[in-house]
């Protein structure tokens, strides 16, 4: 009945993993490349590996900078917009998919998710994007090294240990150039097996919902500041909340905090190595009592810009 989804500190950098409406967000395809290793230290502790990649489709390039319409401003390339269209840009679709790979104790979990988003334009350099996803979800228990008490326990024979769940996600992300707020609901769909049945095993799962915005300071040319909050529910009505400040300088260079409300503290900070990769690493301090026994936990994503044709550096819609 608790959490089920793996805990990311660094989700700033990447959306997509909790909301399928930010698939295509920018002119590039996306590729990112995630670890976490949680909680070091204790017997069994999370493992966490993720892949995902999402892309633009039909996405309006008369927008993108040209040799002719370049104009710098603190690294970043603004556009001329063709005003010859009411929101200086056409609606495009996104599509992608994420692979997750997390390992508990015992159990791990390995999950594929492919998503569609429809992004349109509501205002000049403002947009509303609603996505989906659909995957399958895979739980299977070790057998082999459990030490059982009450040898052929029923809850652990038959189909418990190896289990298939259907996932299905929705999202909602408005977003900006300084700004965006986003929601979504993961794994909302109960499979038949998901039913209770009196003295029988039942394995589902939970819902889990989130809620975030962030909004980008300009300091001075070189510097901007973005506060951003997320929040997230489980069907138990389990609820945290992590809170971040990141700063960005001259759109190469990064470095942020964060704090996750009764859980841990972060450090994290990346760099941005042309327009072609990025990496970036978090470090978390368990606040709650598990700092007596856990030496905190480790983050590292590796970034790359694919068929990034514009060399954008820093991403322009999603920071």
């Amino acid at each position: 009945m608790g959490q089920q989804r793996p805990q990311f500190t660094q989700y700033v950098q990447n959306n997509y993993l909790l909301n399928p409406a930010v698939g295509g967000i920018e002119s590039y395809t996306d590729l990112r490349l995630g670890f976490r290793s949680q909680w070091v230290g204790l017997e069994g502790a999370p493992i966490t590996f993720y892949s995902s990649i999402h892309t633009s489709l039909n996405k309006n390039d008369r927008n993108a900078p040209s040799s002719k319409s370049k104009m710098h401003d603190a690294g970043k390339f603004r556009t001329k917009a063709n005003k010859n269209n009411r929101f200086y840009a056409q609606p495009h679709h996104g599509v992608g998919a994420v692979a997750q790979f997390d390992r508990s104790g015992l159990l791990t979990v390995s999950s594929i998710n492919a998503s569609y988003a429809f992004h349109l334009p509501v205002a000049r350099d403002m947009y509303f994007s609603s996505g989906f996803s659909a995957g399958l979800v895979q739980y299977r228990l070790n057998r082999n090294e459990l030490d059982m008490s009450t040898p052929d326990d029923p809850y652990l024979s038959g189909d418990i240990g190896n289990m298939n769940k259907l996932d299905l996600g929705v999202g909602l992300w408005f977003y900006g150039r300084d700004f965006y707020v986003g929601a979504s609901g993961l794994q909302l769909v109960k499979s038949r097996g998901d039913i209770e049945v009196k003295n029988s095993p039942r394995a589902s799962l939970q819902p889990h919902f989130y809620a975030t915005a962030g909004y980008r300071i300009k300091v001075n040319r070189e510097l901007d500041v973005i506060p951003s909050v997320l929040a997230k529910m489980g069907e138990g009505g389990l609820t945290t909340v992590d809170v971040n400040a990141k700063g960005i300088y001259a759109e190469r260079l990064w470095a942020g905090v964060s704090y996750r409300h009764k859980d841990a503290a972060s450090i994290m900070a990346g760099v941005h190595l042309g327009y072609y990769a990025d990496v970036s690493y978090s470090y978390d301090f368990a606040t709650s009592d598990l700092n007596r026994v856990s030496a905190n936990s480790h983050e590292i994503v590796i970034g790359f810009k694919l068929n990034n044709r514009n060399k954008i550096i820093c991403p322009q819609w999603i920071w």
